[in-house]
């Protein structure tokens, strides 16, 4: 466990071993989250009258899809040994990329879509003062 946590582990140009249990549950868990953004995609089409709501569940089920897709694809050079694309700091690479995109899904869900729907309903009620169509 100590070594697991030395930087030289995770800095080498050596892929990593994923044959055996722990290869299969990376694998899994790889191609678990692209189906999840794949089944994300389709409910958010479906599901939702909020047009807010729709829009942040189709850009996590991108994340999803995008981050499955690259593990993947990092999982098949790691299985095929190849020495740079393999490597062992791309799996902290796609870590720390889930967790900026994820924050990046987060923000925009706390702080922008309640000032967009803020403007929404302002509009919304300044529509009725403006002359056009009626709707009946």
């Amino acid at each position: 466990m100590s070594e697991f946590l030395q930087p030289t582990y995770w800095l080498t140009m050596n892929p990593p071993e994923v044959g055996g249990l722990l290869g299969t549950i990376t694998f899994v868990i790889f191609v678990v989250v692209f189906v999840l953004g794949i089944v994300g995609h389709l409910v958010a089409d479906r599901r939702g009258s909020d047009r807010f709501m729709r829009e942040v569940g189709h850009n996590i089920s991108t994340l999803l899809v995008v981050m499955g897709i690259l593990g993947v694809l990092l999982f098949f050079f790691s299985f095929e040994e190849i020495r740079l694309f393999g490597a062992r700091f791309w799996y902290l690479v796609w870590i720390a990329g889930f967790l900026f995109w994820s924050f990046l899904i987060f923000r925009y869900v706390k702080w922008t879509v309640p000032g967009m729907r803020e403007r929404e309903a302002q509009r919304h009620a300044n529509q009725k003062y403006l002359p056009g169509r009626r709707k009946k």
